[in-house]
């Protein structure tokens, strides 16, 4: 469509999406409509990938008229939030437990972090659109895909209003920094260290974690060969805001425990 006649969101031969593209449409969907644009959403052709976007609650978000379905595996359906949701932080840590034997420390550890990532949403982000999180399990690749994206003004922006931060001037460096523990754009209070703890649970895992924000890309590799290999990528077209995605691995007979529960985190 022309920039006169609005935005289409084309699907029809859209086969499945992850959590990273389903919060990723729904928050460049929301964007448009709260600028006024129009915007039309046109349905996957195949039947399995409109019973997984009606499962998923996609069609449900957008008063999407569309068949019945509920995907019965668990998973933490689209979700938009304005503010901290302890009772949406459970649900996630119980998609994990479904699938990964955790001791209560790292339960504990994982539940403060994940906190931290949303309160950072809502104290820096500045987004007026919410904060988006999905999580999905998928038990024949035995992994676990957890989404969350604002559409904000950015890692970058975010920390240079900290004089100290002040001259950072390059998306990727930002996205590097805030992964530091105790880095954190909120004065005066103890902070900085919800996406370490997770990085480091991401590599105990041997999984990856992808973040995005501004014309910044960074991916943190664990698995196989890969294994502790941070990647660096620029965006051809910017994100605005930060989009982080977790990929978990979903092993059963593993066990994950703090070295001593009285750490902080492994």
């Amino acid at each position: 469509m022309s920039q006169k006649e609005g935005v289409i969101f084309d699907l029809s031969k859209t086969e499945f999406l992850t959590p990273f593209g389903i919060v990723l449409l729904a928050g460049t969907l929301s964007e448009c409509l709260s600028l006024g644009k129009e915007a039309r959403y046109q349905e996957p052709k195949k039947r399995i990938t409109k019973e997984f976007l009606a499962g998923i609650g996609f069609n449900n978000f957008f008063q999407i008229k569309s068949i019945n379905h509920r995907i019965e595996s668990p998973n933490v359906q689209l979700k938009r939030i304005y503010s901290l949701d302890y009772s949406l932080i459970d649900q996630i840590l119980e998609v994990f437990g479904n699938f990964i034997h955790m001791s209560e420390g790292v339960k504990c550890s994982l539940k403060l972090a994940l906190n931290e990532l949303m309160t950072n949403v809502f104290d820096h982000s500045e987004s007026k659109e919410g904060c988006y999180v999905c999580a999905q399990s998928y038990p024949q690749e035995k992994k676990i895909r957890l989404c969350i994206a604002d559409f904000g003004i950015g890692i970058l922006a975010s920390l240079r209003k900290i004089p100290q931060y002040g001259s950072l001037n390059n998306c990727y460096e930002s996205i590097k920094l805030a992964t530091q523990e105790g880095v954190t754009s909120r004065v005066g209070k103890q902070a900085g260290y919800g996406l370490s703890h997770i990085n480091r649970f991401i590599e105990v895992n041997e999984g990856k974690m992808y973040i995005l924000s501004g014309d910044g890309k960074a991916v943190w590799n664990y698995t196989g060969q890969k294994k502790r290999r941070k990647e660096k990528q620029t965006m051809q077209h910017p994100l605005q805001g930060t989009l982080i995605e977790l990929e978990i691995n979903a092993d059963k007979e593993g066990f994950y425990f703090l070295s001593s529960e009285e750490d902080d985190l492994f």
